[in-house]
């Protein structure tokens, strides 16, 4: 794999207790956050994960995108089960994440589990994988859980952020443990000759000031982050 900072998004809904996963969506899913964090690491030493949950009071950042396993698995591990899913909220606070890492050399990318209904309207998703797109972020999506209801926007979020198949849809059916689905998935092995999720560069000029296209942070957000006010500027020229 290529040097890639990832942020891994967890559904930790109430959604997650669910036992058509075995244990429970929730364990299946840790283990498989864990599995794609090991392999980011070990992949490329200079690479780096962080953690986020995605339900409770709104999304939090568990950890920064960091080379230390210890705090990665212990974040992955530590999530807990509370209220739905904020997905759109959850990808801008992992962006923002990203916008912020320490190592600016190499991909982004964002990593989503899904196991709950996505609320939100398909034009959201659709404007926000566009704006991921712009800012040379690749996303992979695992859907393990509510397949059916939420495969048509996960597509077309998928889809909107892809650029030369950077993007992917993995979806896993009851019943199947998505370690196993996974290994053999692009998400772990992308990028063995295009170099993963783009050049990896903060995005500058029209591109950032651009990010949001109308969208409204998530008022935790600058909070979260420890960052200034002037990080979610708007541009009012910008369309």
């Amino acid at each position: 794999m290529p040097l890639e900072s990832t942020v891994i998004c967890l559904d930790n809904s109430e959604w997650m207790r669910n036992g058509d996963y075995q244990p429970s969506r929730m364990e299946s899913m840790q283990d498989a956050a864990n599995l794609v964090s090991t392999q980011k690491i070990q992949s490329n030493p200079e690479s780096t994960v962080g953690v986020m949950s995605l339900a409770g009071k709104g999304p939090e950042l568990l950890a920064a995108p960091t080379e230390d396993m210890g705090k990665i698995m212990g974040s992955i591990h530590d999530v807990n089960i509370f209220g739905k899913m904020n997905f759109v909220d959850g990808v801008q606070v992992a962006w923002l994440a990203l916008k912020h890492r320490r190592n600016k050399n190499g991909g982004q990318r964002i990593i989503v589990f899904v196991g709950s209904p996505v609320h939100e309207e398909s034009k959201a998703l659709t404007k926000v994988g566009k704006l991921l797109k712009k800012n040379n972020i690749a996303v992979d999506v695992i859907s393990m859980g509510e397949l059916e209801d939420n495969q048509a926007k996960l597509e077309e979020f998928v889809n909107a952020a892809n650029s030369s198949n950077n993007s992917h849809l993995v979806s896993i059916p009851a019943g199947v443990v998505p370690c196993d689905v996974l290994i053999t998935s692009p998400v772990l092995n992308e990028g063995m000759g295009d170099g993963g999720g783009g050049d990896g560069g903060d995005a500058t000029g029209d591109a950032a000031a651009g990010m949001w296209g109308g969208c409204t942070p998530p008022p935790a957000m600058g909070a979260q982050l420890d960052v200034s006010p002037d990080a979610f500027a708007h541009d009012p020229h910008t369309p």
